[in-house]
This record gives C-alpha cells, structure tokens and sequence, in this order.
C-alpha cells in the first residue's frame, strides 16, 4: 500500500517559476544539463550529487570576484577604524540631530572615497537568492532539466501504462479516489488510474518513495518487465550516501543530515563575516548600527531559517547549499588571510 501520496501531493502538480525565476531556472536547468551529461558519461553512480557539487563549484567560481570585493572592503574598514574615529570624535559632544547627520554623511562620503560599502558582505548573499530560488524548481522537477532523467522517467511511465487496464486499476486504485479530487491539475488519471501521456505523471512517478516501488513491482508481476532495472538505474542517479536527492530531506535518517549540516555550515560562515567585522563598527553610528543587527541576524536566524527550510525542499537543494557554504567558509579563511599579509604590509610601507 502507498504511504507517500498524501505528503508528497504538492509534488504532482507541475510548478511553474514566475516571469523572473523562469527565465533564470531555464538557463541554469541548460547549464546543470551538460554538466550532468559529463558526470553521467563517467559514472552512472551518484550523478546527480556529483553534477550538483560540480555546478555549485561553477557558480562559487563566478560570484569569487564579490567574495574579493567584500573581503577587501572588511579589511580596509578596519585599517581606516583610526580616521574614522577622528571623524567621530569631532562630533563626540554634538548630540542634536543636525550634527549626527553631518557626521553620518562625512562617515559615508570618507567610506565612499576609500572604496569601503558599509553593506557589501550583503551583497554575495542577495545575488544567491534568485539563484537558491531557481534551483528549488530545477532540483525539484529534474525531469524537466535533465535529458537523461527525463529519459528515464518515460520509460518507467511506459511500463506503467502498457499493463492491462485491470492491473493499472488494482495498482492505483487505493489513491485513485485522491487523484481525481486534485483536478483539473491531474486530468491525465483515469478509471484505470494512470495515462502516460501527460507530464504530470512524471511528478507522479518523483513522489514515490523506494516501498511505494516494491508494492508497484509487486503488484504488476509478469508486466513489470525492465521495470526493476529501470528504477535501479533511478537509484543510481539519484541517490547520495542512501539519501534521495528529489525527495524532501525530512526528519529521518539519514536525510536528517541535510538540514543539520546545512545549519551548521551557514552558522560557520556566519560565525566568520562576524570576526570579520567586530571591531569595525561604531554603535553611534546608524550605518554601522544596520550592519551589527544584520551580521546578528546573520549569526543567529539564517542558520535557523537554512535548516527548517533545507527539511521540507529537496535534499538536492540543501546538498547544493551545504557545498556552497563550505565553498565560501574556504574562501573567507583564504581571503582573510591573503589581506591580512597584504594590508600589514602597506601599513609597513607608509610608516
């Protein structure tokens, strides 16, 4: 009997991204596709995960001149902490408003004049949005991006649909009932409770879970034909240390271990552009003031927010995050290192 209909009803109706995602979703769906095609040429085995660590490379590699940009602008804040202070000091016993705004605007003008953005560790972040956001339906709806899994799907739908309409009834006739109450969007289930013809199967046939399989398999006997070897060669791509990458990670295990690392990694990362900033800010200042409160929520909800988030999408995405945040956590601790030397020694030369 099926367990896995009722959570993953959502799965069977398409998503369509919106007018700005789409077009997004579309290019990077096209890019993962060549990608996972390179993988799968290698090794059938984890190609899914390994196609997804390969785009996330890809993508950390064309966002690293921000991640410069912002790893330069912490260190030069700090280096020119001493002239800002003077700014600071002029206005020190100055409290009307007047005077706190013309020292706010001599701050930015000083910080504009040295190249320095109060909020450009924001900035890597807002640009991953969108691309977070079209990932969620590419990862979601593989089937729709990448050729092979496409390929496969159809021909598992085939088998499904060239079984006796009596067979098709007695295998999807528990849920046939729930099926049709999700019309119009499901228009392609019929009295016999399948048609391969509609796309909508496709999600159908992503939403079932490996003991939904086994009563499938079961329950078509002589006509499920290849079908074992087809849904092995979906495990195959698929799966990554026993987790399904197109299902939900969930609170089980071991898909429990997406969110908690997708947690941990964002806190890390967090924890760094904290050290990054500490020190750099004045609380006198409003700018410097938005940023402390930014960085703290930054430290404390995202890392919150990533993790409930990575349990109800799938676990591809929380996959791709994860190597994204370790990708970064890597290139701050180079970086900071790398500026580190280099700002000391100007420093040494101008004295």
């Amino acid at each position: 009997m099926f367990h896995s209909f009722a959570d993953a009803s959502v799965l069977l109706a398409i998503r369509e991204p919106n007018v700005i995602i789409g077009p997004i979703a579309k290019l990077l769906g096209t890019v993962y596709n060549v990608l996972f095609h390179f993988i799968y040429s290698i090794t059938a085995n984890g190609s899914l995960a390994i196609a997804i660590i390969l785009f996330t490379i890809l993508v950390k590699f064309i966002l690293f001149p921000l991640m410069i940009k912002q790893q330069k602008s912490s260190f030069k804040l700090q280096q020119l902490q001493p002239e800002m202070n003077k700014i600071r000091a002029k206005y020190k016993d100055k409290k009307d408003q007047l005077s706190q705004q013309k020292m706010v605007v001599e701050l930015q003008e000083f910080q504009k004049a040295n190249g320095i953005s109060m909020l450009s560790g924001c900035l890597p972040l807002l640009i991953q949005l969108p691309i977070l956001y079209a990932l969620f339906y590419i990862f979601q709806q593989a089937y729709l991006y990448v050729d092979v899994i496409a390929q496969n799907y159809s021909n598992i739908a085939n088998i499904l649909n060239a079984a006796p309409e009596a067979v098709r009834a007695e295998v999807f006739q528990p849920y046939l009932e729930f099926w049709q109450s999700l019309e119009p969007a499901l228009d392609g289930f019929t009295k016999a409770g399948y048609d391969a013809n509609t796309i909508q199967n496709f999600a159908l046939i992503d939403s079932f879970k490996a003991s939904d399989w086994t009563y499938v398999v079961n329950t078509l006997g002589e006509y499920a034909k290849d079908l074992p070897q087809l849904l092995q060669q979906k495990d195959d791509i698929e799966m990554f240390f026993s987790i399904s990458l197109i299902n939900n990670a969930g609170l089980g295990f071991p898909g429990i271990f997406i969110p908690i690392f997708a947690a941990v990694t964002t806190w890390i990362q967090a924890k760094i552009m904290q050290q990054l900033t500490t020190n750099t800010t004045d609380p006198n200042d409003p700018a410097a003031a938005m940023t402390n409160s930014m960085t703290k929520t930054m430290l404390y909800f995202m890392p919150v927010m990533m993790g409930v988030m990575t349990i109800n999408v799938p676990a591809a995405l929380g996959l791709y995050w994860i190597v994204s945040n370790v990708i970064s956590i890597i290139q701050q601790i180079l970086l900071k290192k790398y500026f580190k030397k280099k700002f000391e020694k100007e420093a040494l030369q101008n004295g």
